[in-house]
């Protein structure tokens, strides 16, 4: 008896894995089709043969509204879509130096922004940018500034929210805050996922040094992205690094 329930199970786990494991119903397009039949944004191919084709607008910097096109491969694993699995995502890196340069009332706070360009697996420069808008706050995330420049309009969009706690910054990328017991920065911009947090060391900086380093592919290749596919619905879209099923779905595309 113990026998033959120890076979059963082990013939059930196998057909779960089996079932789990078949590609065929994930076959096919995806996209967030208009009536004329085109994708407005996203269009998702994928292969019988593990390999997929992607077109979809800029995941570094969406505000441009460039569209790439990427090819690929792609498996399934646990019942998801995973996207060039074999390529690591990219993860900005941010670091601070602290000084005390004798002021009395302020902090002086300077940011660097560099860009990592990457071409076919390949580094090929790196570059000081200037950014357009980031986000840094101080201790509390109530407690933030919104770095930008004096060019960057507001309003274009009636439903937008106005940029509040704005500091337009010139080409030295420095600006100065009222003098206070920092103890920890959180930063964001865009290439990132979610705000970054480093705690400081020295209590009594009156000067902080911001360098940021955000990693691209020239391509904007997707690397090790999980799409959910349930039914003829495909989850796509992410906040903070995680596809969310509450934004909305990619459809497939029937003959």
């Amino acid at each position: 008896m113990k026998k033959t329930f120890y076979i059963l199970t082990i013939f059930l786990l196998t057909i779960n894995v089996q079932a789990q494991n078949d590609i065929s119903k994930y076959i096919g397009k995806y996209g967030d089709w208009m009536p004329n039949g085109e994708a407005l944004i996203t269009e998702l191919e994928l292969k019988a043969n593990g390999t997929f084709k992607l077109r979809t607008t800029d995941y570094v910097y969406p505000q441009t509204f460039k569209n790439y096109t990427n090819e690929g491969k792609w498996i399934l694993k646990d019942g998801e879509v995973i996207l060039n699995p074999h390529l690591k995502r990219r993860e900005p890196t941010v670091n601070i130096t602290e000084k005390q340069i004798g002021l009395k009332d302020s902090i002086k706070i300077k940011v660097n922004h560099y860009v990592e360009l990457y071409e076919k697996q390949n580094l090929i420069e790196k570059q000081k940018t200037e950014f357009e808008i980031l986000t840094l706050y101080f201790n509390k995330r109530r407690k933030y500034k919104h770095l930008t420049r004096e060019w960057l309009k507001e309003g274009s969009c009636a439903w937008a929210p106005r940029l509040r706690n704005r500091v337009n910054l010139d080409s030295t990328n420095t600006f100065r805050i009222a003098k206070k017991d920092i103890e920890k920065f959180g930063i964001y911009t865009y290439g990132f996922t979610d705000f970054i947090e480093l705690r400081t060391k020295k209590k009594h900086s009156d000067y902080y040094e911001i360098d940021i380093v955000i990693p691209i592919d020239k391509e904007r290749m997707p690397r090790n992205k999980k799409v959910i596919i349930k039914g003829n619905k495909a989850y796509f879209y992410e906040i903070k690094g995680k596809v969310k099923k509450s934004l909305n779905n990619l459809w497939k595309k029937t003959a």
